[in-house]
């Protein structure tokens, strides 16, 4: 059965290499510049597709069904480093999505710049934008496409930026959605967040960590009135047993 199996996969294979030709563009140098395939019945991109440089280094690759990319598409800076990863499906934006800082050197990785997710070609979910020494300069949340929520760091301050859904008689839907920006200082301890706008202002996010309660404490006991002390009554003398010589006890 394995066999059986093998030979139809390279059978299929054959078949896909038969009903493709390869495509390749050079410059007036000589050098290759763009490689892969075409579907000789529809004459549209299909399989792995590269670009490169003049210094022959890789710009760009995807794969391609049907003429429209599909799944990981990849560009490069011109060192080889990887600058932009996207996610496709059927030539839409569908998946995650990279971006990266400009790298200065050929030894020097780029940094990452931007992580988000794309649904149907709109943003979707999260996005993290980060400087190039790796700290956070915004967090957002993105419905269809529209940044809903974003969280920004400048200097000591942080900002929160969210829209909010509110009536509009004017609007087909009814309502409408307005941007509210409120502030608060970052890194020291703060009082509430500054806030910017009509609409009461969201309370600053707090970490999840288990705050301890503090101990009660219990009611300092009141000093008590010291009593005339009453004269102690020395003990009554009791009489002692003793073993006489013959072992016999008597009270002594």
């Amino acid at each position: 059965m394995k066999k059986i199996l093998s030979v139809l996969v390279l059978l299929l294979g054959f078949t896909t290499l038969q009903a493709q030709e390869k495509y390749m563009e050079h410059d007036a140098d000589g050098k290759l510049r763009v490689s892969g395939f075409i579907d000789k019945k529809t004459k549209k991109q299909v399989g792995h597709w590269v670009t490169y440089g003049r210094n022959g280094l890789k710009t760009s690759e995807a794969d391609y069904v049907n003429g429209e990319k599909d799944g990981r598409a990849y560009e490069y800076d011109s060192f080889g480093h990887v600058t932009l990863v996207e996610t496709y499906r059927n030539g839409i934006l569908d998946g995650l999505f990279l971006q990266y800082h400009d790298s200065e050197s050929k030894n020097a990785q780029p940094k990452l710049y931007v992580r988000s997710f794309y649904r149907d070609g709109q943003k979707e979910g999260s996005e993290i934008v980060y400087e190039v020494n790796g700290a956070i300069l915004h967090k957002r949340r993105y419905k269809a496409g529209l940044m809903m929520t974003d969280t920004s760091y400048v200097g000591n301050k942080v900002y929160y930026t969210s829209l909010r859904k509110v009536s509009d008689p004017d609007s087909p839907d009814g309502y409408r959605y307005k941007e509210v920006v409120e502030s608060a200082p970052y890194g020291v301890a703060s009082s509430a967040p500054t806030h910017y706008g009509n609409v009461a202002p969201r309370r600053t996010p707090r970490t999840n960590k288990p705050v301890k309660a503090a101990p009660k404490r219990s009611a300092a006991p009141k000093k008590a009135t010291p009593e005339k002390a009453e004269p102690t009554p020395k003990p009554t003398k009791k009489d002692k047993l003793q073993v006489g010589a013959d072992g016999s006890i008597k009270l002594g």
